[in-house]
């Protein structure tokens, strides 16, 4: 009698154990392993590990996609996946057909995020280059900096998503059966997002351009907006008018966004620009230069004794200028199924630059 009860008892806790965790079938529990062994591969630290569970071209597509790339990849995965993160919910299984899946909660980082402020330092790495004195070819190896840059500097937040993995048994052993569609999931869609044209809004555009020309010296700004084809002169002259010009724009340029119109392949960005005043400069320089020719120095000086006292004063009311103005121009862009492009055109020239070829036109006589 005594023995009975034991037995009856031990059903009972078994049969409680099941209705409370749920009983597993030896197919499920092996399934279930497969899954986290799979994913767990994702919080390693060893960055091979990771590679050997996601493509490396889903997290930088490229043309130049190689082996050795794929190694500098695979050291940003560490980064990219530190605060990964997985639950396996359930586990539905087809012995018959030796098929199944797994629905699971993937904790990733915020990919969108991630996707926005890389996009925008390609954009500004770009302009950069425009700037420089030779011409620079961007790499893949140069992405895969930048990208572990941002990973290393930001700190992102997390996304959690519920995805059924599917499941497949070869040879008595489950499997995860990779799919492009799991890859993205596990990547947080990210390459989805690299690859969305409206990722930026018209209005980041400009901000990139117009922040990354803010951020120029002297130098950059001369190559940039090719101040030293402003006058043929010696290059001598042509050098040291291009410099004081773009300090002054160094010293000046400032902007603010002040509205978005946007269609669907065409955007309106309404901005204020300030940069140097040269009309100041230019009435300046007049004023100086007519008080010189009424000198005795003027009548002595000769031809290029005159030419080279007015090329030395243009340059002085360059340097001194401390006169800003203000232009509320309507930059243009167009969705080209990559980004939006900004068309470039006269008005956008002149409030950066401050009318400058206008300038140096109107006394163009008197310096070359």
């Amino acid at each position: 009698m005594e023995r009975k009860r034991v037995t009856v008892l031990l059903g009972l806790l078994l049969s409680g154990i099941c209705i409370l965790g749920g009983c597993t079938s030896k197919e499920e529990r092996s399934a279930r392993k497969a899954v986290e062994q799979e994913l767990e591969k994702l919080q390693s630290s060893d960055s091979q590990t990771i590679l050997n569970c996601i493509d490396a071209q889903d997290l930088l597509p490229s043309s130049e996609y190689t082996d050795e790339a794929a190694e500098e990849i695979a050291d940003i995965f560490s980064l990219f996946y530190k605060d990964f993160s997985f639950e396996v919910k359930k586990i539905s299984v087809e012995k018959d057909k030796d098929k199944g899946s797994a629905q699971t909660e993937l904790t990733t980082i915020d990919a969108c995020s991630l996707a926005k402020d890389y996009s925008l330092a390609l954009l500004q790495k770009q302009i950069e280059m425009d700037a420089s004195p030779g011409e620079v070819e961007f790499s893949l190896s140069d992405s895969c900096l930048l990208l572990k840059e941002k990973l290393e500097t930001e700190d992102y937040d997390t996304e959690t998503s519920e995805v059924s993995i599917p499941l497949e048994k070869e040879s008595d052993t489950w499997k995860v059966v990779r799919t492009e569609e799991l890859d993205s999931l596990l990547t947080g869609n990210f390459a989805g997002y690299m690859s969305d044209s409206r990722l930026l809004s018209p209005s980041e555009i400009v901000a990139a351009h117009f922040d990354t020309i803010g951020s120029f010296d002297s130098e950059q700004l001369k190559i940039y907006l090719s101040l030293d084809e402003l006058v043929e002169t010696d290059d001598t002259f042509s050098n040291s008018l291009a410099i004081a010009i773009a300090r002054q724009i160094e010293k000046s340029f400032d902007y603010e966004i002040t509205g978005e119109d946007q269609g669907e392949n065409d955007a309106k960005v309404q901005v204020s620009i300030t940069s140097p005043d040269f009309e100041t400069i230019l009435s300046s320089y007049k004023r100086r230069l007519t008080r010189w020719l009424e000198t005795s120095e003027a009548l002595s000086a000769g031809v290029q004794g005159r030419r080279d006292k007015e090329r030395e004063l243009l340059i002085s009311c360059i340097e001194e200028n401390e006169d800003t103005v203000s232009d509320d121009i309507v930059i243009r862009l167009f969705n080209d199924g990559i980004n939006w492009k900004i068309q470039m055109d006269s008005n956008i020239a002149e409030a950066v630059f401050g009318d400058i070829p206008s300038a140096i036109e109107s006394i163009a006589e008197d310096i070359q």
